[in-house]
Formats: C-alpha cells, structure tokens, sequence
C-alpha cells in the first residue's frame, strides 16, 4: 500500500515550512490524494517529488505560476478515471465528463456507480430534476436501500439548481462544498457525486457555464470526491457535445478515458 502522509508529516520530512505547502497547495501545485474527516493525505512519494521539483524551479528563477504551466505540460494527469462501478475504489479528487448514447446507460451507470458508492460506505450526491427522482429512488430501494435512512444518515442526497434560469458559478459550487461538508461530518470519507445527464435549456458554449465548470474542477482536486458529469449524446446536438467536452480536461466514453492535453 502507497504510504500517506499529512501536510505536516510533508514538511518535516522535506525540511519545509507548512505554510510554504499551504501556498503550494492554493497555487494549485500540490493536490492531496485523498482525505480524512479534514484531513488531506498526499501520496508521500508522489508529493516528496513534486515538492523538490517546484523547489528546484523556483531555485531557477520560475515563479509559481510559471511552474505549473511548466509541470502541467510535462506530465499527465495522475491516472485515468476510475469511477467506481463494481467495487468501493475510485480516483478522487477528479472530475469528468461521461458520455452516454442512450438514457438506458445512464440508468446503468447511476446504478452501478450509486450502489458500488453505498455499498461501501461512502456518502453519494445526486444531482437530478425534480422529476427524475422518483425513478432513482426506486432503483436504490430495489438494490436494498431504505433511501429515507440514507438520507437522514446523510449518506445520500438528491440536490438541483435551476442554472438555466438563475446561475451563480460560486453559489452552486459553494452549495456543493457545503453537502460535502455536512456528509464529512456526519462521518463519510469518500464521497461520489453525479451530475444530471441532460440540459435542455441551458447554453453549455456561455461564459458562466465555463466558469461554473473550471471551479468545479479546482474544487473537486481538494475534496475527497469524484464528479461524473453525465450527457446523453443523442439528447443534443453535436455542437453542444463539443462544448461539454471543452469544459472538462477529461472525458469517458464506453471503456475509454481521455485527457485533453
């Protein structure tokens, strides 16, 4: 089993301050791998490296920006997603366009991906139309779930937004980062989340879409969650496919993973 470490055990071990981390961290250089309760754990030998590799560029003359264009560019991003459909591991941290054909791979992907997620005691977030609910609610209780008890365990939640009508970027991230809080407290360590698999109304090309999806991301990197963004291809035209696919860095379509350079 990889080693973790906490924030603290990094900089004792590197020789560094934790502030120097902290900065590296709110500059987007080093993402913890995983966490818990609060705690955010690094991949020791991962983080060890990246953390000499920044301080051998700033060495240089780079500045903090600089060197993650620079470490961006030369390295892929982490693994492939695994979201977690026959089994409790998943990537965390990530965030991810899943491209479907039909509503019935939608409905076999919810299933799988929210049954794996309960069944291994982890904390699901659904984001649905209030009108898709009903049939979601009916598919956990046929895997065996009492749905009214996960919810108050606050093991499962069913959240919406009416973006198309009255969006807000930071207030629908904000409302997100605070179910995740609530299920962390309530004693949840891993959290999966999935998205609703169409919108019809809203404009995926506009600017605030845009940034409701890059903070997206950036926030998912710190979190102890995995964000599957499901679309059903055959639901909308192909030039709104493209725009969803320019809003994520990565994209899963059948088996395959696919990470935009």
């Amino acid at each position: 089993m990889t080693a973790t470490v906490t924030i603290k055990e990094l900089a004792a071990r590197l020789g560094i301050s934790v502030p120097t981390l902290r900065k590296y961290g709110e500059c987007g250089l080093l993402v913890a791998d995983s966490a818990v309760g609060r705690t955010h754990l690094y991949d020791e030998a991962v983080a060890v490296a990246r953390v000499k590799e920044i301080n051998r560029l700033k060495g240089s003359g780079y500045s903090l920006s600089l060197i993650r264009q620079k470490l961006d560019q030369n390295a892929p991003y982490r693994l492939p997603v695994d979201p977690g459909l026959d089994g409790p591991d998943f990537t965390l941290g990530r965030h991810a366009l899943l491209v479907l054909n039909e509503k019935d791979e939608y409905d076999d992907f919810a299933r799988r991906f929210i049954a794996s997620g309960l069944h291994a005691a982890q904390a699901v977030i659904v984001v649905a139309h209030p009108n898709l609910r009903a049939p979601l609610e009916e598919m956990i209780a046929r895997e065996g779930f009492n749905v009214e008890a996960l919810v108050r365990q606050h093991q499962l939640a069913f959240v919406w937004h009416e973006i198309a009508t009255d969006f807000d970027a930071r207030r629908q991230v904000d409302a997100l980062d605070h179910q995740v809080r609530a299920m962390m407290e309530a004693g949840w360590q891993k959290i999966r989340m999935l998205g609703h698999p169409r919108f019809d109304k809203i404009d995926v090309d506009s600017a605030p879409y845009s940034v409701y999806e890059q903070r997206l991301t950036a926030w998912a990197k710190l979190q102890p969650v995995i964000v599957v963004c499901p679309w059903i291809a055959s639901s909308a035209p192909a030039e709104s496919l493209l725009n969803m696919q320019s809003n994520h860095r990565e994209f899963m379509l059948g088996e395959s993973n696919y990470i935009k350079a």
